[in-house]
């Protein structure tokens, strides 16, 4: 069999501790944004004059579900 390459040295199968504790913080920090599971928009159809005001009505309402997400988990501290 021929190598090609070289093993990248430091990995290993095993997760290390500090490997697992950044996992952690990420899977806390999803949780977070996961507690009010919506996009923010209500269902219904549309109209804009362009893809700018599409976009500015998506990213306000996703701003408003992340600012809801994030004073509902601190509440729950």
């Amino acid at each position: 069999m021929k190598t090609i390459g070289r093993k990248p040295v430091g990995l290993t199968a095993v997760p290390g501790a500090d490997g697992l504790r950044e996992a952690a913080r990420q899977q806390q920090i999803g949780a977070a944004f996961n507690l009010i599971q919506s996009t923010g928009i209500v269902k219904g159809v549309y109209r804009f004059r362009n893809h700018a005001e599409a976009d500015a009505q998506r990213d306000e309402a996703l701003s408003q579900v992340i600012a809801a997400n994030v004073a509902r988990q601190r509440r729950s501290r």
